[in-house]
């Protein structure tokens, strides 16, 4: 067993994907450590079994730096010094370093202490398209500032920085081989957002949530504009005007830049009483706000960095035994499609169609929703994948 280093530049707490690793690592014997951020003197619960130390930082020096990274070292530099200190406090064998931004300094950190830790870097996401979709970079002054687009150059050293990668999809995993002749097939692995079934099949159902007589259309997950959601909303508005007796309801937080926008298309009189926002729901009322639904959206926007592997929203809808509607970005429109548990379209024309003809059609519903179910346990049980996960620290 091992002495395994988890290095993430956010609170920990509430990353469903980290802890799931950490929960199948911890489980197999391995001692975890875990580096991560404390912002604005709050404070944490205790980790059972879990060595957490944090960095504690203000959060809006930690979002500065952040933006500052490919200006300035100064973010490279903040982490080397404590990932070194961690490795020397914690005997640390292998670092777990997730997102590409923090290879350069774990394995600027492992070469200070001059010791032999392999670096396993686990993308979440496909970070040189991704970042120039977020917010924060868009307009000149802060894309000039940010530089967004020099990641799609420095993607290569910092992959370099890492013995084995750790992947969503074996779409993004091929594409990587394809561009960089380095990386080998060996050392890449594909560890999908799948969902722990057994902690979804201990949460209830709350009697409290009440279905109503409207054919439900439910979003879960991060409300904003790349996520597809103001033209989920203007073909709701659509299917309305044809008389269809529909509500969206929508659950999760939304983007700081897209609130005000957001506010008001919800607030518009053709959609205000058929729209219902939730601004969060712990993860064990999910089955029940999916009991209540008829139908599961994912409409993110097609770009490269959806096209990287499959939200886990999806493996959790698959749960819920509903029809999923999907945008036809590559990952999300081949599970739905390879499972047949759901449509997906590529414009709004499309999209408005699929919404009528599920609506519609009730015995279509059952049957994908069905087969969602049926094909979430066969092919995505988490336990198949944590063999693999597990095989990288043999």
């Amino acid at each position: 067993m091992k002495n395994i280093g988890v290095i993430v530049d956010n609170e920990f707490n509430s990353d469903i994907r980290v802890r799931k690793e950490i929960e199948i690592l911890k489980n197999k014997g391995h001692k975890i450590h875990v580096l991560c951020f404390a912002f604005d003197d709050k404070q944490y619960p205790n980790e059972d079994d879990i060595n957490v130390v944090r960095i504690s930082i203000k959060r809006s020096i930690k979002n500065l730096l952040f933006f500052l990274l490919n200006r300035f070292p100064f973010y490279d530099l903040l982490w080397k010094k404590h990932i070194k200190k961690f490795i020397l406090n914690n005997q640390i064998e292998v670092l777990h370093v997730h997102d590409l931004y923090m290879s350069k300094s774990a394995y600027q950190a492992v070469n200070s202490v001059k010791r032999d830790i392999p670096i396993i870097l686990d993308l979440h996401e496909n970070f040189p398209y991704a970042v120039q979709l977020y917010n924060w970079t868009k307009g000149f002054l802060r894309n000039t500032i940010s530089k967004p687009k020099a990641w799609l150059k420095k993607e290569r050293k910092y992959l370099s920085y890492s013995d084995k990668l750790i992947l969503l999809s074996e779409s993004f995993k091929q594409d990587l081989m394809n561009r960089y002749d380095f990386l080998k097939n060996e050392n890449l692995i594909v560890f999908p957002n799948v969902i722990d079934l057994r902690k979804f099949e201990q949460f209830e159902i709350d009697p409290a949530i009440q279905k109503n007589d409207k054919i439900t259309l439910m979003y879960f997950g991060g409300i904003a504009e790349r996520r597809g959601i103001f033209e989920t909303i203007q073909v709701f508005k659509e299917a309305l005007k044809q008389n269809q007796n529909l509500e969206l309801l929508l659950i999760g937080p939304v983007d700081k830049a897209d609130k005000k926008r957001f506010t008001d298309e919800i607030n518009a009189s053709s959609v205000k009483d058929s729209i219902t926002y939730i601004p969060w729901i712990p993860l064990s009322d999910l089955v029940s706000y999916m009991h209540i639904s008829d139908i599961f959206l994912s409409p993110l926007q097609k770009n490269e960095q959806h096209e990287s592997g499959v939200a886990n929203k999806l493996y959790q809808y698959m749960f819920g035994a509903k029809p999923i509607l999907v945008s036809n970005c590559k990952p999300q429109k081949e599970l739905i499609e390879n499972c047949n548990s759901g449509l997906s379209y590529s414009n709004n024309k499309e999209y408005l169609n699929c919404i009528l003809t599920l609506a519609n059609d009730e015995k279509l519903r059952l049957e994908m929703g069905a087969n969602g179910r049926k094909q979430l346990y066969e092919r995505y049980d988490n336990s198949t994948y944590e063999n693999i996960l597990l095989n990288l620290y043999k």
